[in-house]
């Protein structure tokens, strides 16, 4: 199978909500992969940035509505985190500055 046909639809941190969301996925007959997944349970959680759950990229959509209504995406899975607005404000800062 060609990788460029997979989009990642959700990362998760633990492997288990990754197994979750991959098992309500499938039960659509959405066809899930994982990315990381296995190194995500090897190791220690999120040390690799986490299980990587993508799906073909012509059920994406379908697959990202499904996220939202089972409950395991969210509005705020899309707001950049507190590390990232720090870098960019530390970034304005000095773009400020030319």
């Amino acid at each position: 199978m060609d990788m460029e046909e997979l989009v990642t639809v959700r990362t998760f941190s633990s492997s288990i909500e990754f197994e979750m969301a991959k098992s309500y996925l499938e039960s659509f007959e959405i066809e899930c992969f994982g990315r990381d997944d296995i190194s995500n349970r090897a190791y220690i959680n999120d040390a690799n940035g986490g299980a990587m759950l993508q799906v073909r990229l012509e059920q994406a959509e379908e697959a990202i509505k499904l996220l939202f209504e089972g409950g395991y995406l969210k509005a705020e899975d899309f707001e950049p985190s507190t590390e990232m607005k720090w870098v960019e404000k530390i970034l304005n800062y000095f773009k400020r500055k030319e």
